[in-house]
């Protein structure tokens, strides 16, 4: 996909384990990537499959940049006094938003899907695991399933 995205394989083990430290040394791959979504956020004309995995892959980006802008955190959970799923640091078409919103407002609320819930990472050992690829349309019924039965 994006350059930032690529960094997945790199630096994401197949069992979901992230190399934050050596992902920090490439920062600057994913904040293109991030900006990348910030001035194409999803259309009207776009298929649901497009759309899903542009906000599935924006969740999972923008935690990782949450956790290095941190680095070294122990857990997220010490990142905004315990609620950094609730900071609106995301900035999507020129709105912002919080981890929460893209979760509830979009995953959840517009496509109804539960197995969104594997695919989303909150960087939280209790989490489903980050998976080393970006999520594709083309491949986002597999991904999705893959995901759900790897927990």
């Amino acid at each position: 996909m994006m350059n930032g995205m690529h960094c997945l394989k790199k630096y994401v083990t197949e069992n979901g384990r992230v190399d934050y430290k050596g992902l920090k040394n490439e920062k600057g791959k994913l904040e293109s990537y991030l900006e990348m979504l910030n001035k194409n956020p999803p259309a009207k004309d776009w298929k649901q499959e497009e759309e899903m995995t542009y906000w599935i892959n924006a969740y999972n980006a923008f935690t990782v940049k949450l956790i290095l802008d941190h680095y070294p955190v122990k857990s997220i959970q010490e990142i905004d006094g315990g609620k950094p799923w609730d900071e609106a640091f995301i900035k999507i078409g020129g709105k912002n938003y919080s981890l929460n919103n893209i979760e509830t407002d979009f995953l959840r609320k517009k496509f109804s899907d539960p197995r969104i819930h594997f695919a989303i990472n909150c960087a939280s050992q209790s989490c489903p695991r980050l998976l080393n690829e970006a999520f594709t349309p083309e491949k986002i019924e597999l991904q999705l399933n893959e995901q759900t039965k790897a927990l």
